[in-house]
């Protein structure tokens, strides 16, 4: 494995693949039908917190946690606070470390973003950036370091790449297959494809789970597509009310890259 990732290309690809999870597991999640406010009932609750472990084929090279956080304020008004915390594991730490932290912040009826935080570490290069939302203007105003490096113009109802997959489990599909939603990371702004392409019953660590399987379009999302044009992305997410993601696999040139839920008591 290690003489493997000493190349250049093959690094790419595997590190690409695990450090985007928490773009797959949001950006991907662009296809949301409209919901009356009055229907929506949310399926998660401040506290829960969700473990996935990162494989790239047999072993294991990271991990991330999603959680739900206690509501906060942002500009003074209430929002909801979402994180997505990823890592690779002390043996890879010592080929390539990497370390992530994203932060969604929605407004409490979950239909736009409010703000965007990213704290990133990929080997020696460190990231601090920030997506403050100008509704008034329909602008996200990134920076980089604390400094403005772009000014993006957003759709109306555009969400973050966290917040939309939060926003994404509040849906009902009512038999819909084929779903859109503007999304931004505050350097450019697209209306993003998810395809429901059926229904499966798969078995993590002993436990099953019935499950949506779904293939995002994203030859649109700059970054890991630039080094892997023909990667394919399939997600799965439980078909109850959680509509909890369970598994996420990322079929590229030198193998796959799967993320599969932690089961938990609660879960």
């Amino acid at each position: 494995m290690k003489e493997i990732l000493k190349n250049r290309n093959s690094r790419l690809v595997v590190f690409a693949a695990l450090f985007s999870f928490s773009i797959f597991m949001s950006i991907s999640l662009m296809l949301l039908p409209k919901v009356k406010a009055e229907q929506k009932v949310l399926p998660f609750q401040v506290g829960e917190y969700l473990l996935f472990h990162i494989y790239w084929g047999f072993i294991k090279v990271g991990e991330t946690v999603m959680e739900v956080l206690p509501n906060t304020t942002v500009d003074g008004r209430s929002a909801r606070h979402f994180r997505l915390k990823t890592r690779t594991t002390p043996l890879i730490d010592m080929i390539y470390k990497v370390r992530s932290e994203i932060e969604g912040f929605t407004n409490m009826e979950m239909t736009r973003s409010v703000l965007y935080k990213k704290k990133h570490l990929e080997g020696s290069k460190y990231r601090d950036v920030e997506v403050a939302f100008d509704w008034k203007n329909h602008k996200a105003i990134y920076l980089d370091s604390g400094k403005l490096e772009k000014t993006t113009q957003i759709f109306p109802g555009t969400l973050d790449p966290l917040g939309i997959l939060y926003h994404f489990r509040t849906i009902n599909y009512d038999g819909a297959t084929e779903f859109q939603r503007p999304v931004t990371d505050g350097k450019k702004c697209i209306v993003g494809r998810l395809s429901l392409v059926g229904m499966e019953r798969i078995k993590i660590d002993g436990v099953s789970y019935d499950t949506y399987v779904m293939q995002p379009q994203m030859k649109d999302i700059e970054g890991f597509f630039e080094e892997n044009p023909d990667a394919q992305i399939t997600l799965w997410f439980k078909t109850d009310h959680t509509v909890m993601p369970v598994k996420i696999k990322i079929e590229v040139l030198i193998g796959s890259i799967v993320c599969r839920l932690r089961p938990t008591p609660n879960i």
